[in-house]
């Protein structure tokens, strides 16, 4: 890692800011939301570049402003946080440079996070776990935790080594690790499985099946066309939110008709 003699961050500090930052939402403020945590995650570097006790408080304390975006791709801002650090303790810099990275990085990140782990990951990983319970594998729900958080922990902790590499460089996170493509991906994935399960939905036992008896193709055709439906709505502009509130009207609507079984 670059700096002046003394000043320069290691792997191992990287290492101590991924490892805190799974803490960054232990302490919220209504004032500053995550700002003590983003602190607290940023202390292994501080305490590298700033050896005099005065200065490391000075800039702990100068990260206690505002902070707040989706948590797992803080770990981006760490690192590119970290990297601004460094240039100053090396005298390259005297501006406020972290504190811009941070306020510039905090909306876009906050999207981007949303789409990928809330609406495309978490979705996928849920859909899976039931059609692996549907199909009798006891062990669903350590199948949900593996899928979310190996992809999870694995992005949170490339993101910080990227964010020092790239210090902040939010084009090359996205051309990097596909944030938004893969995001997409998740989206279509998580309905093509959801689909599967209501394929199945005539070999489910009461109360799970149609009350109305259907011939045997057409349940799995309705689920076919209810997925590329989904699909359709996702790709002009539907969001995953109101395709839910959507399915939910619609299947309340086919209860209360008597078309599926209470």
């Amino acid at each position: 890692m670059a700096g002046a003699e003394g000043r320069a961050i290691r792997t191992s500090d990287l290492v101590g800011v991924f490892w805190r930052s799974f803490f960054i939402q232990s302490s919220w403020s209504y004032k500053r939301m995550q700002s003590l945590g983003f602190a607290f995650a940023l202390i292994p570097v501080l305490r590298r570049l700033y050896p005099d006790r005065a200065e490391f408080a000075s800039r702990l304390s100068a990260h206690m402003e505002y902070f707040n975006t989706q948590p797992y791709l803080a770990s981006f801002v760490l690192g590119a946080v970290a990297r601004k650090e460094e240039e100053r303790a090396a005298g390259w810099s005297t501006s406020d440079d972290p504190s811009a990275v941070k306020k510039t990085l905090m909306a876009p990140l906050g999207a981007l996070g949303d789409s990928y782990f809330w609406g495309g990951l978490k979705p996928l990983a849920a859909a899976v776990a039931v059609a692996s319970l549907l199909a009798g594998a006891w062990w669903a729900p350590l199948l949900f935790l593996a899928l979310y958080n190996v992809v999870h922990v694995g992005l949170r902790a490339a993101l910080v080594f990227a964010g020092y590499s790239t210090a902040g460089d939010v084009a090359a996170l996205v051309s990097r690790f596909h944030i938004t493509r893969t995001a997409r991906l998740f989206k279509v994935l998580s309905l093509s499985v959801i689909g599967c399960i209501a394929g199945t939905a005539a070999f489910w036992q009461q109360p799970f099946r149609p009350a109305i008896p259907l011939a045997g193709p057409a349940v799995p055709a309705a689920a076919i066309g209810v997925v590329l439906g989904l699909t359709a709505l996702l790709r002009i502009g539907g969001t995953p939110v109101k395709l839910m509130i959507g399915l939910a009207a619609l299947c309340l609507a086919l209860v209360l008709g008597g078309f599926w079984a209470p």
